[in-house]
């Protein structure tokens, strides 16, 4: 080989060996590009934060926040009439099938799932003795306790056994039915939830974004990396404390698959009235806010709707019909109890750490 081509084979080695170069340090530098994008919004009658590791740029944070307002104004609000729910409520005629949504198909099957593990302790009509009591937008002036006659006529108008969710198979359709017009749904318990579901579908979808937290009202979805490779900590609020103070974190490594924490308890919505706390979770079976023996119930798993809803539950049942409860899910829980003691179940040991 003569000299002048052998310069040119090492002048063309060197260019690709460069250009080698060239890619191993344009990902490494992709990699530490890694960058935290946030947004904040108000959704579902709480805040709604979200926190994602992106690789270059990326709306998704936004997506997110337009997605959780769609699914609350568009499908599960019971509050807005011009929602999917709210215009079944109040207008679908008894015994008529009504054609749903995928999405409020879906919570509504994983509410009558939990309506029947937890023996109706999670009650998605009870909304009409809610209203009786008036916790959520009460004062402690205005507010007052109902008489037992009160409680009773308005149980008339609950019913899970009222209301029948089919699916037809040929048509790939789901239906919604009610017996008596009376009978209303509230999403309350798993929206906040299923809204993290939500969420996370559409992330995953989006091969910028390697991991993040979102919160929406006390329930929380941790997932992928971080880019410090530290651990996600998810606040255990402290019951009897200011919103922002907490007990301690639950912590979950970098590089966890979905997991969602939500937290119910007593300190939510409440009146006070003669030195007795009235908190708006109530008990179906007494009509009446749920004494259980707790101040606060947190459920880890990998699914939204039922980490809302069975905080909720188990709030309800306590802590040994709770746990019981949990098992049947596959779930974890972090349970405070009134006296202040705390029982955390053995899937998080080692995991929480309180202050």
């Amino acid at each position: 080989m003569s000299n002048s081509n052998k310069a040119r084979v090492l002048g063309l080695i060197g260019m690709a060996l460069a250009a080698v170069l060239i890619i191993v340090l344009a990902a490494v530098f992709r990699k530490s590009k890694n960058v935290e994008v946030s947004s904040r919004s108000f959704a579902m009658g709480s805040v709604v934060t979200v926190k994602l590791y992106v690789a270059g740029d990326s709306e998704a944070a936004e997506e997110v926040q337009a997605a959780i307002k769609l699914l609350d104004e568009e499908c599960i609000s019971w509050r807005n009439d011009t929602s999917e729910l709210g215009k079944w409520n109040r207008t679908a005629a008894a015994g008529c099938r009504v054609e749903i949504s995928k999405d409020l198909a879906n919570v509504l099957d994983k509410s009558l799932s939990l309506a029947d593990a937890s023996d109706g302790a999670l009650d998605i009509t009870l909304r009409p003795v809610l209203t009786v009591w008036g916790i959520e937008d009460a004062d402690e002036k205005s507010f007052r306790i109902p008489e037992e006659e009160e409680l009773q006529k308005a149980r008339e108008n609950c019913g899970r056994k009222d209301i029948t969710l089919s699916v037809d198979m040929g048509l790939g359709k789901s239906f919604l039915t009610r017996n008596r017009e009376e009978v209303v749904i509230d999403l309350g318990a798993l929206g906040k939830g299923y809204a993290l579901d939500i969420a996370y579908d559409l992330l995953k979808e989006k091969k910028e974004v390697t991991g993040g937290v979102i919160a929406v009202g006390g329930s929380v979805l941790v997932f992928g990396e971080k880019p410090d490779g530290g651990e996600y900590k998810v606040g255990i609020r402290d019951p009897e404390g200011l919103p922002e103070d907490v007990l301690g974190y639950i912590t979950f490594l970098s590089g966890t698959a979905k997991t969602c924490v939500s937290t119910s308890g007593g300190y939510e919505k409440y009146v006070e009235k003669d030195g007795v706390k009235y908190h708006h979770i109530i008990d179906p079976k007494t009509l009446r806010p749920a004494k259980s023996g707790l101040r606060s119930v947190t459920v880890v798993c990998e699914d939204g709707a039922y980490s809302d809803g069975l905080s909720t539950a188990c709030f309800i049942l306590g802590e040994e019909k709770g746990m019981k409860l949990l098992e049947k899910y596959g779930a974890e829980g972090v349970f405070i109890r009134e006296d202040g003691s705390k029982f955390i179940t053995n899937g998080l040991s080692g995991r929480v750490i309180f202050e």
